[in-house]
């Protein structure tokens, strides 16, 4: 390499080694540095030079920062009098994400049911190497579950001609699929036995509960529906614009996410009506963290709150069947009925 090209990369090599090996907690001296420089490109380089190239970085923005500042005093021979020089040592490279920022993307995937497991191991590595070695080393020690659990590969695919869509306001046409005893997704069929075909105006995706969905309209229908996009089997972008929201029930004045996904708990579908219950006031907590802001609260007697909010029936129906147990439904009637029945059921399944 003649030597001129070689001290031009001299400074690549330097921002390399300053976001590989450290961050604001493992700092690297200048010597430090000109070690690696040697044992990991063969480059003999002296610490003044170390230092003019970590100069040319810091000018240049990119991110790079002493930890450790000293001054020292001494005497400026022309003038004699005592002058103070300030002395940077201990450099550090500033990360795009903090370490509890990759923490919380990293937990999200982990927790994700919809993303395959090698994918997730993938994700999860790049995601690690955002950050310096020492939090890499530390993600070794990092395990996504459900490494046997069914997954659609295509979910990254399904996902992106998804977006592309909903960006162009145009539709897709897609095959949607249930999963059968063999943990293999299967298409569904028409009474015909051929496979079904669906044609959708999407709007958004969301997550929700570890899992993704499309909010969108099924065409020969008005209102809105929504799909787990990992059970899409086949998606084709179509050309043909997307049929405008505001003849869609439920999106005319345009789609509020938040409210829309308190409003369909675990992400059922039906249009929103007003729903009463009651529950211990111990339990208030809980309701919050599945209605959020939406939910209003009265007070009743013996410890109990009432409580109501605008919700899908559908929505409402299993979130009370999951806490039946402390949570009662008293109104709309044909709620409360269907709900009396899911129990009649319920017990008759137990012998009760």
């Amino acid at each position: 390499m003649p030597a001129e090209s070689g001290k031009k990369i001299i400074i690549l090599h330097i921002l390399t080694i300053l976001r590989k090996y450290t961050d604001i907690n493992h700092p690297m001296t200048q010597q430090e540095i000109a070690d690696k420089l040697l044992s990991d490109y063969g480059m003999v380089v002296n610490r003044a030079t170390v230092k003019r190239n970590i100069a040319d970085l810091m000018d240049a923005g990119y991110g790079i920062y002493p930890k450790d500042e000293i001054n020292r005093t001494f005497v400026n021979k022309e003038t004699g009098e005592a002058e103070v020089n300030t002395i940077c040592t201990n450099f550090y490279y500033e990360h795009e994400f903090s370490e509890s920022e990759l923490h919380m993307l990293i937990d999200g995937l982990l927790f994700s049911r919809s993303v395959p497991y090698n994918q997730r191991k993938k994700l999860i590595k790049k995601l690690g190497e955002l950050s310096s070695s020492h939090f890499s080393r530390r993600m070794r020690h990092v395990h996504s579950m459900n490494a046997d659990s069914p997954a659609n590969k295509a979910l990254f695919y399904n996902i992106e001609i998804l977006d592309e869509a909903i960006t162009d306001g145009k539709q897709v046409e897609i095959v949607y699929g249930y999963y059968g005893t063999d943990l293999k997704l299967h298409a569904r069929r028409n009474e015909n036995g051929t496979v079904k075909k669906q044609l959708l105006n999407p709007y958004q995706l969301v997550a929700s509960e570890g899992r993704y969905y499309l909010i969108c309209n099924k065409d020969n229908y008005n209102n809105v529906a929504n799909y787990r996009i990992d059970r899409i089997m086949e998606i084709r972008p179509l050309e043909t614009p997307s049929k405008p929201r505001s003849q869609v029930a439920g999106l005319e004045d345009g789609l509020k996410l938040e409210k829309y996904l308190y409003q369909h708990v675990n992400m059922f579908s039906g249009d929103p009506e007003k729903v009463e219950f009651i529950v211990p006031k111990s339990f208030v907590s809980v309701v919050i963290d599945f209605f959020g802001s939406y939910v209003s609260f009265f007070d009743t007697e013996d410890g109990f709150i009432s409580c109501s909010i605008e919700v899908s029936l559908e929505a409402m129906r299993h979130w009370a069947g999951q806490f039946a147990n402390v949570v009662r439904v008293v109104s709309p009637e044909s709620l409360v009925e269907e709900i009396r029945e899911d129990l009649r059921k319920a017990n008759a399944n137990y012998g009760i």
